[in-house]
C-alpha cells in the first residue's frame, strides 16, 4: 500500500536501478577501455595512452614513426596525434615548441566539435607554458641582477667597515695616550 502512496518514488526506482545494474564501474587500477576509431581525440588519446609505459628506446622510435607518418600524410589528425605527444608526451621526446608550430596551422573548421576542442585546450595549454616560461626567464634575470647588486653592496658595505675599524684603529692610540 505504500508504492500507492509515492507513486513517483516507485516509478523511479523502476526506472533507474536496472539502468545502474547496466553501469561497468573501473578502479583506479583498471582503466576503461579506449575506443578505436582511426582519428578524432579518441584515436589520439588511445595511441598516446599507448606510449605511456614505454622505455626512453621504445618512445623514440614511436616519434620517429609518427614523424614520418606526419610527413607522408600531412592530415589533420597525423599532425595532432604528433603535437600530443611532443606536447604532453613522456621527457626524452617532449618538444613543446615544435608542438606550438604543428597545433598553429590545424583548421579546426574541418574537425568535429569533440576534436575541435582538444585542439584549442592544447593550443591555450602550450600558449600558457609558453607564457609562464617567458614570465619565467623575465624573473630569473631580475633575480640575477638582484644577486648582482647584493654582492656588490655588500662588497661596498665590508669596504667600509674596513675604513671604519682602521680609522678606528688610527683613534684608538690618541685615546689610550691621554688616559696615561
Amino acid at each position: 500500500m505504500t508504492v500507492m502512496r509515492y507513486p513517483a518514488l516507485f516509478i523511479l526506482s523502476v526506472l533507474i536501478l536496472p539502468a545502474c545494474s547496466e553501469l561497468q564501474t573501473y578502479s583506479r587500477t583498471e582503466l576503461a577501455p579506449v575506443i578505436y576509431g582511426g582519428q578524432g581525440v579518441n584515436y589520439w588519446f588511445a595511441e598516446l595512452n599507448g606510449t605511456r609505459a614505454m622505455t626512453q628506446e621504445q618512445l623514440q622510435q614511436t616519434l620517429e614513426t609518427w614523424e614520418q607518418d606526419f610527413h607522408k600524410d600531412s592530415t589533420v589528425s597525423n599532425r595532432v596525434r604528433l603535437a600530443l605527444l611532443l606536447a604532453v608526451g613522456n621527457e626524452p621526446v617532449r618538444d613543446r615548441k615544435r608542438a606550438r608550430k604543428l597545433l598553429a596551422v590545424v583548421d579546426t573548421s574541418q574537425l568535429k566539435a569533440n576534436d575541435q576542442e582538444i585542439v584549442l585546450i592544447l593550443q591555450q595549454f602550450l600558449d600558457e607554458q609558453n607564457t609562464d616560461k617567458e614570465k619565467i626567464n623575465i624573473l630569473w634575470k631580475q633575480v640575477t641582477e638582484q644577486s648582482r647588486r647584493i654582492e656588490e653592496l655588500e662588497q661596498q658595505q665590508k669596504a667600509l667597515t674596513t675604513i671604519e675599524q682602521k680609522i678606528q684603529q688610527r683613534e684608538q692610540p690618541v685615546g689610550i695616550e691621554n688616559g696615561n
